[in-house]
């Protein structure tokens, strides 16, 4: 039984060795140019949120702020109610997560282990720097807040995720998934207006300002640029 478990410790000593040596080597055949494009953009996103904060603060934007809210209020109506509250929740946290879990059962079947991490890691990244970014601003929400706790509003939490989350989702199914390219122009149309979908649902629903929800294209843009790169490090 000792001896069994002396080989397993063994095995798993040098497997961890054997990884950290692949790691090293595709670090270094990694295309230098490609990397440091994606981290141009990744530091591109977080000036312009920061940009975007300091414009809010000026009176002319904050009054189109407002104005666009209260003339979407005004197109309220049940049906109306019933179908963007139908699109939000694909964002919310709930969804996001049973959605990430059968994605991770899928990645498992197809032998992609190191993709679900790098699709955890991310997530669970954006996730942080949205309460990070919501405390460190504390924009209140035009309509107060929600649930009584949940006042901020930028950026915009759910459409943070839905860019990260379908955008890298249709990242994946391009990267593993042999697809027609009139298949695959017809997925990326798919994506992106349920994207914006549920972005427009949050200022539907009185949860946020138009500027809330750009700044979480942009929040959700830099995750979607991280997990590109961690999955196509790990599958060049």
């Amino acid at each position: 039984m000792a001896k069994t478990f002396w080989l397993k410790k063994i095995d798993f000593k040098s497997w961890l060795n054997q990884e950290k040596k692949g790691l090293k080597d595709d670090f270094f055949l990694y295309p230098k140019r490609k990397f440091l494009f994606l981290i141009l953009g990744i530091y591109s996103l977080f000036f312009f949120i920061f940009r975007l904060w300091t414009a809010i603060s000026f009176k002319r934007v904050g009054y189109w702020d407002n104005l666009i809210v209260k003339k979407i209020d005004l197109l309220r109506a049940p049906f109306l109610d019933k179908l963007f509250s139908f699109f939000t929740n694909l964002a919310s946290g709930y969804f996001i997560i049973i959605a990430f879990l059968i994605l991770a059962i899928f990645l498992f079947k197809l032998k992609r282990k190191k993709a679900v991490a790098a699709v955890f890691l991310t997530l669970v990244g954006s996730g942080l720097f949205i309460y990070f970014f919501k405390t460190m601003f504390s924009r209140e929400r035009p309509f107060g807040c929600l649930a009584g706790k949940d006042c901020f509003s930028f950026p915009s939490g759910h459409v943070t995720i839905a860019f990260y989350f379908y955008g890298m989702l249709f990242h994946l199914i391009n990267r593993f998934v042999r697809l027609k390219k009139i298949v695959g122009w017809l997925l990326g149309l798919f994506f992106a207006f349920l994207i914006l979908l549920i972005a427009f649902s949050r200022v539907y629903l009185g949860y946020h300002y138009p500027t809330d929800v750009v700044g979480g294209f942009f929040l959700g843009g830099i995750f979607l640029l991280v997990a590109a790169i961690l999955i196509d490090f790990l599958y060049q």
